[in-house]
């Protein structure tokens, strides 16, 4: 088994979010899985969770406002472009607008990224802010370079 399959299984089964779950982007250096779980998290919870998986997973947090951010997303959009799927350009400011979006829906959209020694994982959960299930995971696993 590929080391991207256990770590987004780590993740998926955290949040009791595998059954279901599918992977979006699947090839030799990204793993894009989404699911979703009857879970409710109460939103006050949001981070504390994405923290305790990030410290399952042995990851080091990155904060989302550094630079290391942006080479994050370049590394992973070239990972993606790899795959036969024909996506936009990955970077910070197409990165919030779909958490913008998200929000403007009516989510509450929560994110953290962590940096492994041979990967980088974006971990994002979200679900309605009266905290009605389902609550949505998705989870990149993306080789990195050095």
């Amino acid at each position: 088994m590929k080391k991207t399959y256990e770590i987004a299984g780590q993740v998926m089964g955290f949040f009791d979010a595998f059954k279901g779950s599918r992977p979006a982007i699947d090839n030799n250096n990204i793993l894009i899985v989404r699911g979703r779980s009857r879970k409710v998290i109460p939103l006050s919870d949001f981070e504390a969770k994405l923290i305790e998986i990030g410290e399952i997973i042995g990851g080091n947090e990155i904060d989302s406002n550094s630079d290391k951010l942006e080479e994050i997303l370049k590394e992973g959009d070239k990972n993606i472009q790899e795959s036969d799927i024909v996506t936009n350009t990955v970077d910070t400011h197409g990165f919030m607008k779909v958490k913008n979006d998200l929000e403007s829906m009516g989510l509450v959209v929560e994110y953290k990224i962590f940096e492994l020694p041979n990967f980088d994982v974006i971990i994002a959960i979200w679900e309605d802010k009266n905290e009605i299930p389902p609550l949505y995971v998705e989870v990149t696993v993306s080789e990195h370079k050095g």
